[in-house]
Order: C-alpha cells, then structure tokens, then sequence
C-alpha cells in the first residue's frame, strides 16, 4: 500500500461536523422554549398517564408505561436502604433485621426523599428495586403482601424494575429503592 498524501488524511473542512448538529440543536432550543413557554404562560403543568397497552402483559403489581405531557420538574431520590436518620457512615446499621421491616423502612426514606423535594407517591414514575434474595422477598410479599401500605391510593403503580444483586452497600441491608417523579414546575419548591 502507498502512502498517502499529507492532504488526504486531514479533513477538508473541519466545520462540516458541527453543522450536521446545527437541526439538532435548533430542535432542542425549540423543545426547550415550548416547554418554558407553557410554564410562563400559566397553562396546566403537566398530565401524567400511566398506560397497559395490549401489546404488553398486564402486570398485577405496576403499569408498564407512563407517560407524562407537559411542564414539569424531574425529581430523583437515590436508592434509599432501611438506614436510620442518625445513621453513621460505615455504621453497618439498619433500623430491622426482617424483609417486611426493611421494606417499610426503605419506602419511609423513599417518602421523605420526595417530601423534601415537594413531590408525593403519586408523583412517581418510576421505581427500581435491588433485593438480594428472591425467594425471600417472595415469600415476604405472600405473607405480607394484603398488609402492604397503598402507597399508590388505589391508583396503578407506575413502571417498575426489579433486580437481584449480590449484595448492597452494607451486609445488613436486603433491599434498595430509587424512584423518578414528576411535580409541577413551580419555583417556590426547591
């Protein structure tokens, strides 16, 4: 194979790449814009839907799509584990030594995640959970299961994931959850 000339490996016109991005970044300014607009122009801030389209199973325990339309803040509260308020870092601590006493306990951080961030259950749409044993966290559901608090208001769940994992962050800890929510966009709310 010859060499090629020093002119053919440089690009002719180094600008060309940017200007591909050029529809794309007009597109996202727009999206951007509307969105703000509707929230100035005092418009309903947003719809949140939660869908079981036929082409998906109907699951007992969630919605499989949710939806939302609209001007809204994303708010995210990290995995929450059974972890006290006074909890000390590397303390190995938990609040309970049981799965229905963790689970309890993790959706009580979960809830004053979103509390503080002005957001409620029914402002989900999403929630992830890690457990490290499924059979055990089966045979807590069945035992425990018509106890559960509705934390949903007798609304569908939204969307959710299940993942077993190895193991969390601390050798006591059998669950983890995270969840996504929507509330209104409103600046008096941090």
């Amino acid at each position: 194979m010859g060499r090629r000339a020093e002119s053919e490996l440089r690009p002719q016109n180094p600008t060309t790449p940017w200007r591909r991005l050029v529809p794309l970044i007009a597109v996202c300014v727009a999206l951007f814009a509307a969105f703000i607009g509707g929230a100035w122009a005092g418009r309903p801030s947003f719809e949140l839907t939660r869908i079981d389209p036929p082409t998906l199973n109907h699951h007992p325990a969630y919605a499989q799509v949710t939806t939302v339309r609209g001007n809204a803040r994303f708010v995210f509260v990290a995995g929450q584990v059974d972890r006290p308020i006074d909890y000390e870092h590397r303390s190995n601590r938990c609040q309970h030594d049981d799965w229905y006493g963790q689970y309890l306990g993790t959706m009580e951080n979960v809830r004053r995640g979103l509390e503080a961030a002005g957001a409620t259950w029914q402002d989900v749409v999403f929630i992830r959970r890690y457990i490290t044993d499924w059979r055990a966290w089966r045979a807590m559901t069945r035992e425990h299961g018509a106890s559960f608090p509705d934390y949903w208001e007798g609304q569908r769940p939204p969307p959710s994931t299940m993942v077993q994992v190895v193991g969390l962050s601390e050798p006591c800890q059998l669950i983890e959850i995270d969840v996504f929510a929507m509330v209104e966009d409103d600046a008096a709310t941090p």
